[in-house]
C-alpha cells in the first residue's frame, strides 16, 4: 500500500458541538499534525478508515460513554471547491477496527449519518469542522479499555477531498494513543503510519470521547449493566 500523505496548515475554519458541562472527556486527541483527506467523490462506499486508543477511566472496569467529537477536514485543488455534502457511516468498536492492534474490533455501535454539510475550500488552505456523534448505550468491555472507530462516505458530493485533522503524540492530552490508524480496502484491514518519526509521523485521527458527569456516569453504567445481563 502507498504511504498516505499528510499535510500540515494553519487552523482555517471550524464548526460544531462542544461537549457540554455534564460530560468528562476521557479521551483527547488534538489537532496539531496538519489533515489527511483521502475520501473523494472517487472512493467506494465500501471503504473505511479508522483509528483506535486507550480511554482515561482510573482502573479496568467498563465504562458507559456518552459521545465521540471528530476533528474533520476538507481540502480542494488550485480550482477549489464550492458547498457540498455526503453521508458519513460511523462505526465504534471493541478496539481498533481492524483487529490487528488491540481487542476483538467487534462492533458496539453503527449509525449513518446523512447530508454533512463540506464548507467551501479555496484550493489554498484546509477546512475543519467538527462532527459530536452520541454513544447511545456504549459500554466498553472493561480490562485495557481501548476502543476504536472507523469511518466510510457514502454520496459524496463534493469537489473536493475529505477526511480528517492529525494529531501527533504531543497532543495526546487525555488517553492514550496508537501509532497506527487503519485501513479498510473493502476486502481486508492493514494498518498505517505516515512516516517513521514516532512522535510526528504517527497516523493518529483528532477524536475526543466524553462520558457523563460522574454522577450522571454512575447512573448511566448501572442501567448499561442492567440491560447487558438481561441480554445473556
Amino acid at each position: 500500500m502507498t504511504r498516505p500523505s499528510v499535510h500540515a496548515y494553519t487552523f482555517l475554519l471550524s464548526f460544531g458541538v462542544t461537549a457540554a458541562a455534564s460530560a468528562q472527556t476521557i479521551f483527547n486527541a488534538g489537532p496539531d499534525n496538519g489533515f489527511f483527506t483521502p475520501f473523494s467523490s472517487a472512493t467506494s462506499s465500501n471503504v473505511r478508515y479508522g483509528d483506535s486508543g486507550w480511554l482515561t477511566n482510573g482502573g479496568s472496569a467498563p465504562i458507559g460513554l456518552r459521545d465521540i467529537t471528530l476533528g474533520l477536514a476538507v481540502f480542494s485543488g488550485a480550482n477549489g471547491a464550492a458547498p457540498g455534502q455526503t453521508d458519513l457511516t460511523f462505526t465504534f468498536n471493541d478496539g481498533d477496527p481492524s483487529g490487528l492492534v488491540f481487542g476483538p474490533g467487534s462492533t458496539l455501535y453503527t449509525v449513518t449519518i446523512q447530508n454533512i454539510a463540506l464548507p467551501a475550500s479555496d484550493g489554498i488552505t484546509p477546512g475543519f469542522l467538527y462532527l459530536t456523534i452520541p454513544l447511545p448505550g456504549v459500554v466498553t468491555s472493561g480490562n485495557f479499555n481501548n476502543v476504536g472507530w472507523s469511518v466510510g462516505v457514502q454520496n459524496f458530493n463534493y469537489e473536493g477531498s475529505f477526511g480528517f485533522q492529525v494529531s501527533s503524540t504531543l497532543a495526546q492530552s487525555v488517553g492514550f494513543y496508537t501509532n497506527n490508524a487503519s485501513f479498510y480496502n473493502g476486502t481486508s484491514w492493514s494498518l498505517f503510519a505516515f512516516s517513521g518519526d514516532p512522535t510526528f509521523g504517527v497516523a493518529n485521527f483528532v477524536a475526543e470521547i466524553t462520558v457523563p458527569s460522574p454522577a450522571a456516569g454512575l447512573a448511566m453504567f448501572g442501567l448499561a449493566g442492567v440491560v447487558a445481563r438481561r441480554r445473556r
